[in-house]
């Protein structure tokens, strides 16, 4: 009996021991050989990775005014399969639930009713397309809400809805800038404009944080910072707000009283090349998201074409000077207004006989220019147009920018180079017209454009000699003077000089006989050019097209501000200004000439007799 007893002793002592030994290593075998393997799958329910949003560098005009700033807003997303399991219950789970239960999902939906009221959601829009997607893991509900309404979000504590932090450009300007700074997508990526072009220099780089969170998805410990978030850098533009400001008010205030269908300007700093303001109408808000569509987003002095009508003119005249082909002095002989090439007749609005190549411009003699183009091989005036920059890359990278077209000069015939001459049979963008002008006041010297910022004054390109580049300025000033077709561009105290131009918008393949685009490029002050300002007016509907009406006040005004806001001193030599005509009757107008063969006999005859178009 004793040995029975000891032998059943021995037995359960063994299984004891063997117990023990599985015990000691399974405990092992987790606690040591497992460690690392169970730590990171507990981990991987606790702990997690959060991105850190980076914020975009600040965009900031010549002065170190914000233009465009990045404002932290939140995002709002969900998880569709948690969330549907509180909207839409499994019935069979329903009948098993305890009051606590219950009470649990009730107060969840209550909450969620709660939270799309606050976003402004309507539940029976939302929550079909959340049971649509209660397989899938992620679904935005709502971005780029306020930080104070997200917080609030968070204290819900709802299972399966959570609140991410982001950022969201703003711009304190407005439609003022909006063209060329541009804006960004909702994810924050750069678009349009400035934001776009400068993208990856202006994007910040996302950081990491390790935090834990409860089973609700909330962040409950901040664990450690992983990577921080780096800002993106800053970008200083060539422009000035305020007389970005001033410009982009006065083209809408144009726009308005001529009822015309777009207007855009360019103002440059005539001796760096930078962009001092661009602005076009009509414009849009690039806060307001519902805005950002249509024709109105268009920065039209890169994106549209335009053909350039008697603007041109100086650069003709100063080709001809340059290769000596004709002087100051130069007597040309315009007749009665008319002239016949290869069958097709060119127009003056008036007969102004025998003028110099000064009166050609200031009055604005088609016949004149025709003649003087003439003086030149078609190569050297074709080289001439893209030595300026027509029809070229202007180097900005702006989005949406047109180099326009110039027929290569071997297919010239003789009504392609005295149509050119006046700014017809070629198409150019605003931009590039206001960069020809820095010629006149770099002597000669054609430099490059920036919208950045500059240390120091680009290197330029001789295009023309100094003499031949002064000589036209000095006669350019004549436009702006009684006599000239720019007399409403005079600044007291400054000598302004400048070239007007109207022309025939194109339609249906030809030219319409009654609708005009009116431009006009300026130079102030002559005696140390400041500022360069070309300005376009499309299609205006209330009688006045002529580029020196139209324009020269919209000149007068805004150079004024500027010379005010840069403290630009006086001429030296100022000149005293002389009264303009006694009525608008008296004021000489720019000549329009029909293109050749594009516009009906009709309106050709009445164009010579002087009578509009």
């Amino acid at each position: 009996m004793k040995q029975t007893l000891r032998k059943r002793d021995q037995v359960i002592l063994g299984l004891m021991l063997m117990v023990f030994i599985a015990l000691v290593v399974r405990a092992f075998y987790v606690q040591i050989l497992q460690a690392d393997f169970l730590q990171s799958e507990g981990s991987k329910r606790q702990v997690r990775t959060m991105d850190l949003a980076a914020p975009r560098g600040d965009i900031v005009d010549r002065h170190g005014r914000l233009l465009a700033l990045s404002t932290p807003v939140n995002t709002v997303w969900l998880d569709p399969k948690v969330v549907t399991g509180w909207l839409a219950p499994d019935p069979l789970r329903k009948q098993e639930w305890t009051e606590k239960e219950q009470e649990r999902v009730t107060a969840y939906q209550a909450g969620f009713r709660t939270l799309l009221q606050w976003l402004k959601l309507s539940e029976p829009g939302l929550t079909p397309q959340i049971l649509a997607q209660k397989h899938r893991r992620f679904m935005y509900v709502k971005r780029q809400i306020l930080p104070t309404l997200g917080e609030r979000i968070r204290d819900l504590a709802l299972p399966g809805v959570y609140v991410d932090s982001a950022y969201k450009r703003y711009y304190p300007a407005g439609e003022v800038a909006a063209h060329l700074v541009g804006f960004n997508d909702i994810d924050d990526r750069g678009i349009a404009g400035i934001e776009k072009i400068y993208h990856d220099w202006l994007s910040g780089k996302p950081g990491k944080k390790q935090v834990i969170r409860d089973r609700t998805g909330r962040v409950v410990h901040f664990v450690k910072d992983l990577e921080p978030a780096k800002i993106g850098q800053d970008l200083v533009l060539s422009i000035d707000q305020d007389l970005q400001f001033f410009l982009y008010h006065r083209l809408k205030r144009l726009q308005i009283a001529h009822q015309a269908a777009t207007a855009m300007s360019v103002i440059l700093d005539a001796k760096t090349g930078e962009v001092l303001a661009m602005a076009s109408v009509p414009g849009f808000n690039p806060n307001d998201r519902s805005q950002l569509q249509g024709k109105k987003l268009r920065n039209r002095p890169v994106t549209d074409r335009l053909e350039p009508g008697s603007t041109v003119k100086p650069f003709v005249v100063a080709k001809a000077l340059d290769q000596g082909r004709i002087q100051p002095d130069t007597v040309i002989e315009t007749g009665n207004g008319r002239m016949r090439v290869q069958g097709e007749v060119i127009t003056d609005t008036h007969a102004h006989g025998d003028l110099t190549p000064m009166e050609v411009l200031q009055r604005s003699s088609n016949v004149g220019a025709a003649k003087i183009a003439l003086t030149l091989e078609p190569q050297q005036q074709w080289q001439m147009y893209h030595d300026i920059g027509f029809a070229q890359d202007t180097g900005l990278f702006l989005p949406g920018e047109i180099m326009g077209y110039i027929k290569p000069a071997r297919e010239w015939q003789s009504i392609d180079q005295t149509s050119s001459a006046f700014g017809y049979g070629f198409n150019i963008n605003l931009l590039q017209l206001a960069q020809a002008y820095l010629i006149f006041t770099n002597q000669g010297a054609i430099k490059p454009l920036s919208v950045i910022k500059l240390d120091e004054p680009p290197q330029g390109k001789q295009v023309v000699s100094p003499e031949s580049a002064q000589q036209v300025l000095r006669m350019l000033e004549s436009v702006t003077e009684p006599g000239g077709t720019a007399p409403q561009a005079q600044i007291e105290g400054y000598r302004v000089a400048g070239k007007t131009g109207t022309v025939h918008l194109s339609q249906g393949g030809g030219y319409a006989a009654n609708r005009y685009a009116a431009l006009f490029a300026g130079v102030v002050p002559v005696d140390h050019p400041r500022f360069i300002m070309a300005t376009a007016v499309v299609d205006p509907s209330r009688g006045v097209y002529y580029g020196g009406k139209l324009i020269g006040p919209v000149f007068q005004s805004v150079m004024s501000e500027a010379l005010r806001l840069y403290q630009v001193p006086p001429d030296a030599h100022t000149r005293p200004k002389k009264l303009a005509p006694a009525s608008e009757a008296d004021t000489p107008v720019e000549e329009i000439a029909p293109p050749p063969g594009q516009l009906s006999s009709q309106t050709q005859e009445a164009t010579a007799q002087g009578d509009r178009p």
